[in-house]
């Protein structure tokens, strides 16, 4: 029956109005009282509204108590707030009941306070959890909610024997640490304890307590909740605590950073703690977005890449649940409806993304599932609640920066222009686990070795070993990654972790590359191996596929689309294809199915900065944002520099890369303006000699 020994009616939610936000005042109590008395607020929007909003995770639906709810109304923000003691005690007992999670009410055991009331908005109590509509628009609501927050509480739940020292740990160590956007790296404060432990291994080795401790934390089922990410990322303010204790975000964030940057060197001490690497959960994400990391080409994909670990109970939230750290822009293409099935949520947000965006980047988060999803949706409807996506491949132009031209009929078949590259004629899988060793996955690699001619040259002119590491590291080295892009190895360190001929040797043995390259090496390979498979092709490429991939299969670039994919002839209708999934391939990561190879004696450069990635060609002293395999834009356009606001129809000299503007297009005869190169259109590219081929994704 729970605690409570007389039964009271449920509690009836009273609707909210428009400019209305439902809160509650949480009664004081101590930690060990089980009743829990609250006061539902219906208080009306307003910029002096105070109260604190609660991140915590939901735990087992299953489990639940009660609280109780006070029957009284407030419809005046101003008023939450002044009430005394004695007031408060003065109020009728008249209340019913409410269920609430197991989770939630220690949490708000926890959270209140001897004398003092607390004002708080809960997400399970503050919407009503079983009116689908109400849901629909408070969801619509939440980032406000969060960010208007005067402090967001994160609960990480009760405390255990060593939470508090992973806390003091995580503070001391972000008292030391400053995030740097730009390189995205960490650089340290005078004197800082973490720059301390970072070059001493045995100061690193005598705070093997404290690692275990944080890599205990860092497994609560909070940092695997979905909504979190928003719920942080949006606070002004906010505080972590742990049973009783408590740390100031700021810290508890850049304590964090410091243990993912230092991960790999933590868990080779003896007897690691082994806390899990951040690729391979969703502590990534957590980071990347509290640090506002969302850098591919559209903030959606971005957030759904760093989110993609995170768990949620309705796959509907796997949309829903991050619209509030997207761009203005991008909040348009998902709309809160919890009346819609997941599937039609799904393809709504699709096709709004494709035709607004006019660029097909979606299709890099469709991956032909074994067994097959559950969902009746089109092959390039991408399930974003499938949690075995592999690690996707960014930082590629394949297409040059095209517009899609594409089509779209009845929402079922999507048409697309682009090229044939080559046939699949070979897949290794991999025998890869989370378990397992760094020398089983070495041994993967050079299994795969075997297959190719490595005293010939790869199909660009190339080193076929060159080749061979760019394909399985996904091209995630220093040499194809835009500069200032963190710590990435070299294809040469590579070679000596992957390929040299001795037998790897385990971390603190000599090798010929140091250890803290080797684990940065391992790392990058153990999160692109994931869900993927070595494969080779009639024409003599290699790449990294999905694992679903199979001989038969072909290989296309397609013109609005930065990566290039597999698709799968339909075998009773060989002109429509089925998607396999994204893929990397040398070769063909720059446009080279549309535009070859770049002329002789130039080269590409990759640059990050503050304001985006962009793209210099060299030759010489020649430094430029053209293309030199375009000779010529089509009639009526020019290439254009600096804003839209205030354009250069000269490029500025490049001397100073801090200032470089981002190129654009115009067209002098109608006034259009846009990103997409003019000259990549399927028409302008068939002059040009390319066989530019529909293809109809079903």
């Amino acid at each position: 029956m729970g605690p409570f020994s007389v039964v009271r009616p449920r509690y009836q939610y009273s609707p909210l109005s428009q400019d209305e936000i439902r809160l509650i005042r949480l009664f004081p109590g101590p930690v060990a009282a089980e009743k829990i008395e609250v006061e539902m607020i219906h208080a009306i929007k307003a910029p002096d509204l105070v109260y604190e909003a609660l991140s915590y995770a939901w735990g087992d639906p299953e489990q639940t108590d009660s609280v109780q709810v006070k029957e009284k109304t407030d419809h005046l923000a101003k008023e939450i707030n002044r009430m005394s003691l004695k007031e408060q005690k003065g109020i009728s007992d008249s209340f019913s009941v409410l269920p609430i999670a197991h989770n939630l009410t220690i949490a708000l055991r926890h959270l209140r306070t001897a004398e003092e009331t607390r004002v708080i908005w809960v997400d399970a109590i503050c919407i009503n959890q079983e009116n689908d509509a109400e849901k629909s628009r408070e969801v619509l609501q939440m980032g406000a909610v969060f960010s208007n927050a005067k402090n967001v509480v994160v609960w990480l739940g009760p405390s255990s024997q060593d939470s508090t020292l992973a806390l003091k740990t995580l503070a001391r160590l972000g008292e030391g640490v400053v995030y740097d956007p730009a390189n995205h790296d960490i650089e340290y404060n005078t004197k800082a304890w973490a720059e301390t432990l970072e070059s001493d291994k045995q100061a690193l080795r005598a705070e093997f307590p404290s690692w275990v401790a944080i890599g205990s934390l860092l497994r609560r089922e909070w940092f695997e909740r979905l909504w979190v990410f928003q719920e942080i990322a949006l606070a002004s303010s906010a505080i972590v605590v742990v049973g009783e204790y408590y740390i100031d975000w700021e810290l508890f964030r850049l304590g964090v950073y410091w243990i993912w940057m230092m991960i790999n060197r933590i868990n080779s001490l003896p007897g690691a703690p082994n806390i899990e690497n951040p690729r391979t959960n969703c502590l990534e994400g957590f980071l990347e977005i509290s640090n506002r990391n969302l850098t591919m080409e559209n903030f959606l994909l971005s957030a759904l890449h760093l989110t993609r670990m995170a768990s949620c109970s309705d796959k509907r939230d796997r949309l829903f649940g991050i619209r509030d750290i997207l761009r203005v822009e991008d909040r348009q293409h998902i709309k809160p409806d919890y009346s819609l099935r997941t599937e039609d949520v799904y393809k709504a947000t699709t096709i709004s993304l494709i035709n607004s965006q006019m660029r097909l980047g979606s299709l890099q988060w469709c991956v032909l599932q074994s067994p097959p999803s559950d969902m009746k949706l089109p092959s390039w409807i991408p399930d974003f609640s499938f949690q075995g996506l592999p690690e996707v491949i960014f930082n590629n132009e394949a297409d040059g920066l095209a517009d899609s031209s594409h089509s779209i009929e009845n929402g079922d078949i999507l048409t697309v222009h682009g090229v044939k590259v080559t046939e699949v004629i070979q897949v290794l899988a991999t025998e890869f686990t989370r378990q397992s060793t760094d020398m089983e996955l070495i041994e993967i690699c050079r299994a795969w070795k075997q297959h190719l001619p490595f005293s010939a040259a790869y199909v660009t002119g190339s080193p076929m070993e060159d080749a061979f590491i760019e394909a399985i590291m996904g091209g995630r080295i220093q040499e194809t990654l835009p500069e200032k892009s963190g710590r990435s190895p070299t294809t040469q360190t590579c070679k000596h972790v992957l390929l040299a001929s001795e037998e790897f040797e385990e971390p603190g043995k000599s090798h010929r590359s140091d250890g803290s390259d080797r684990e940065l090496v391992m790392a990058e390979l153990r999160s692109m191996l994931r869900g993927r498979a070595f494969f080779n092709t009639d024409g003599g490429h290699i790449g990294m596929c999905p694992d679903s991939a199979q001989c038969g299969d072909i290989l296309v670039t397609l013109l609005g689309c930065s990566v290039p994919l597999i698709l799968r002839p339909r075998p009773d209708c060989l002109h429509e294809f089925h998607v396999v999934g994204e893929c990397h391939v040398p070769g063909i990561m720059n446009a080279e199915a549309f535009l070859g190879q770049l002329p002789l004696g130039w080269t590409k450069r990759k640059i990050r900065r503050h304001n985006g990635v962009f793209i210099l060609y060299e030759q010489g002293n020649i430094k430029t944002q053209k293309d030199p395999r375009i000779n010529a834009l089509p009639s009526g356009w020019r290439i254009m520099f600096g804003t839209q606001e205030h354009p250069l129809e000269v490029e500025p000299e490049p001397e100073d890369e801090n200032q470089l503007t981002r190129k654009w297009f115009q067209n002098v005869q109608t006034g259009d303006r846009t990103y997409f190169n003019p000259a990549l259109t399927p028409e302008r590219l068939r002059e040009r000699g390319v066989d530019i081929r529909d293809f109809k994704l079903v």
